[in-house]
């Protein structure tokens, strides 16, 4: 890869990411900055991301997907995600999306995304996309639920390099198949890759005392999950509104 730094230490690669972009408001897209540990890594939900230094794919990159309306962001977890979960797929068997854009295998964690955006009048303009991948830590904290790396699964070690820029090739041709073919084609892909489709699980609903059975039938334009509730209704829901128990 032509446009990529590396740091051997970071706060967090997204926090260096925007850092550039300041200075450099004309960074190119699929521009990557990665480091070999985070001080202050996140996921999603403010959550912390633990990672051993060097041994797993902890980077950023850049989108400018200044075609896309901000009601319509949601695509861009869509792209990123079914990109990453093909790449995880060529090592791996049971690779699924778990919505928004975690990617398991079975039910175990291997991969975290957090995209911060940036508008411009009513579209987006750029896309931050931080991607944690553990690809060779065989050991994590016990505070940490149900994580697992591709080391775990195969035991065997791996170039980190090498799927760097798998995944980063792999997100800019998802990328320009959006581009040429529309919303519909990345939102199936997408759904046939989703955790638990189609299949009935228990959720808390807006609360950590309300917990309900639910089969997700599919997740919306917007990005809210749509859940199929015990009397047959059908309710959507934002990102913090649901949560899986696993």
């Amino acid at each position: 890869m032509k446009k990529h730094i590396h740091h051997t230490q970071a706060t967090s690669t997204n926090t260096l990411m925007r850092e550039m972009l300041q200075e450099n408001p004309n960074l190119p897209a699929f521009f990557v900055v990665s480091a070999g540990f985070q001080t202050s890594g996140r996921g999603q939900r403010q959550n912390v991301w633990e990672s051993e230094q060097d041994r797993n794919l902890l980077f950023s990159l850049l989108l400018r997907p200044q075609t896309i309306p901000a009601t319509k962001a949601f695509v861009v977890s869509q792209i990123v995600s079914v990109a990453i979960a093909n790449i995880l797929s060529k090592y791996v068997k049971k690779i699924a999306i778990k919505w928004p854009n975690d990617i398991y295998c079975g039910d175990k964690k291997i991969c975290g995304i957090l995209i911060e955006n940036s508008l411009m009048g009513n579209n987006l303009n750029t896309s931050i996309v931080g991607v944690g991948i553990n690809i060779n830590q065989t050991e994590f904290s016990p505070l940490l639920p149900n994580p697992t790396s591709l080391a775990i699964l195969t035991q065997q070690t791996y170039c980190l390099q090498d799927i760097l820029e798998e995944v980063v090739c792999e997100i800019e041709q998802q990328y320009q198949n959006y581009v040429r073919e529309g919303e519909e084609e990345i939102s199936v892909l997408y759904h046939s890759l989703l955790y638990r489709l189609n299949s009935l699980s228990k959720y808390k609903i807006d609360s950590e005392d309300n917990i309900q059975e639910a089969t997700i039938i599919g997740v919306e334009p917007n990005g809210c999950l749509k859940l199929k509730h015990a009397d047959d209704t059908i309710h959507s829901y934002a990102f913090k509104e649901v949560e899986y128990i696993i």
